[in-house]
Parts: C-alpha cells; sequence; structure tokens
C-alpha cells in the first residue's frame, strides 16, 4: 500500500475549515507522532491569512510563540523564521523540549498582527518510530552507482554524484560521520524536497570526511504512476511518516541531530561541527 507522506502546505490549508474568524491561523506543519517528551525538538508552525490561504510568515515578521502544555502552564519563546522554499514560501521555527505527554497547543503573534488562532499536537512517550537523538541508525542497504545508473536512483534535476557511490550500511560502518537525506526531489507534493536537498548539497562541499547519502523515498519514481509507486525499503526500514528528513550520524552510527521539512541557516553545519570536538 502506498503511503502518503504528509505535505507540509496541505496541513496548512486544510486547518481552514476550522477558522472561526479573521484571526491568522497557526497551523504546526511537522508530521503527526514526531514529537517525543524528553528530547530537543524543532517545532515548525505556519502563519496563514483565514480568508486568502496566504502564507503570512517572512523574515521582517518578528513573531513570538506561546505553547500550553497539558497541564495548562504557558510557554512564551521566540520563533524564528525560516524559508520552506527560497524566497517563496517561509513558516517559524520554534526549538524546544517538551517536558509533559498529551496534548499541547501553540499559536503566534507577530509583530503587527493580531494574535493567531491555536493548534493542537500531540507529544509522546517515545512513540516515534523513527531513529531519534541517540539512537543508532539503522543499517540498511540503498541503490548506488556501482549498480545503477545516477538517473534511475536519483530524481534531483542536478544531482550530485558523490551522494550516490556508497550504499547507506557502508557508510554507517566505515568509522565516519554520515548525513542522510531521504527526499524525493521531483515527486515532493511539500515542494520542499528540492530545496532541502540543495542546502545539503551545499554544506556538503565544505565536509569531505563525512559522507552524504540521498535515498529517494520511491524505488521506481520515474516510472511509476503515483497507484504503482513503491516506497523504498530503507524508508521503510526508518519508520518515516514525511518527507523531506536529514539525519546526521556519528562515527559510532549514532544519530545525533534530525531535521524534517527544512533546514535553517547554519543548522546541518553546526551539527557537523559537534562532531569534531
Amino acid at each position: 500500500m502506498l503511503r502518503r507522506f504528509v505535505p507540509l502546505f496541505l496541513l496548512a490549508v486544510a486547518a481552514l475549515a476550522c477558522s472561526q474568524g479573521p484571526a491568522p491561523l497557526a497551523v504546526v506543519a511537522n508530521a503527526p507522532g514526531t514529537f517525543d517528551v524528553g528530547e530537543p525538538q524543532r517545532l515548525m508552525v505556519a502563519l496563514i491569512e483565514a480568508d486568502t490561504s496566504e502564507y503570512l510568515a517572512s523574515p521582517n515578521l518578528a513573531a513570538e510563540a506561546l505553547l500550553v502544555a497539558p497541564d495548562g502552564q504557558e510557554l512564551s519563546m521566540e520563533a524564528d523564521f525560516v524559508w520552506t522554499v527560497p524566497d517563496v514560501v517561509g513558516i517559524y521555527l520554534i526549538h524546544t523540549t517538551f517536558d509533559q505527554v498529551g496534548t499541547w497547543w501553540v499559536k503566534l503573534k507577530a509583530s503587527g498582527l493580531s494574535e493567531s488562532t491555536q493548534y493542537s499536537f500531540i507529544v509522546s512517550e517515545d512513540a516515534d518510530p523513527m531513529p531519534g537523538i541517540g539512537d543508532p541508525a539503522i543499517s540498511v542497504e540503498t541503490r548506488t552507482t556501482a549498480d545503477h545508473k545516477l538517473e534511475d536512483i536519483s530524481t534531483d534535476s542536478d544531482p550530485e554524484p558523490a551522494f550516490y557511490t556508497t550504499s547507506l550500511d557502508e557508510a554507517l560502518g566505515s568509522g565516519r560521520p554520515t548525513v542522510i537525506v531521504f527526499a524525493t526531489p521531483a515527486f515532493c507534493e511539500s515542494q520542499t524536497c528540492g530545496p532541502m536537498l540543495d542546502q545539503v548539497k551545499a554544506v556538503a562541499e565544505d565536509h569531505a570526511r563525512a559522507n552524504f547519502i540521498h535515498v529517494e523515498i520511491y524505488e521506481n519514481a520515474h516510472t511509476a504512476t503515483e497507484q504503482d509507486l513503491l516506497i523504498d525499503p530503507a524508508v521503510d526500514a526508518w519508520g518515516l511518516p514525511s518527507e523531506p528528513w536529514v539525519f546526521v550520524v556519528d562515527q559510532n552510527g549514532i544519530v545525533t541531530a534530525r531535521f524534517e521539512g527544512t533546514l535553517q541557516e547554519g543548522e546541518l553545519e553546526s551539527a557537523l561541527r559537534s562532531l569534531d570536538t
């Protein structure tokens, strides 16, 4: 059965049906089921104009996030703007650690705008099916140019050949840091897969000692109709609920960072630098 990946912009538009008035809509763009208690998290929140569905987030529009915990405690913190599609669509990114299991709420207050509606999301007790920070990376074979043509294993319009020379299981056993990008640039409904892969390619230029692996979500994306698409075995093995995702793994095969949807400037570089200390 085809797994339906969660497109960020459709999550936002779907919330319009819940609009109760002219206040902007705050919409959590993370895939459901990916928040664990007690671990650092990246909460992505879109800010939407209720009447027009226009994305309001802007690098020139500072915003503050208000989180309400299951016990009613309120937490106020800065929300950082980040592009999901460069110079087209952006959202706000909140770095936090949730200390309670249950239903949380978030809303945004952006400069010059009224306070947004609130949006709920669930924080669970280690219910995330993917490897988290501190977990061993899942060793699985991935397709390489040793056995396939590059154009058959990548839908990137300008693929970096080095991302396809080493299988993931080999990279994890190499004793070097590894960055894995799970994304389908030519087939990603969220429109963030291509830009996120491009960001990783740019970072790779300055980190020659690390392995960089790109894994397509569908193993037959070039030839299949949508109903015939086959999820790549590595995607199933890693338990991904959405795309795109980037994972950073240290030289011992332990996940040290993971990023869903988009990368804030400097995030990936910082994660790789931490492995040099």
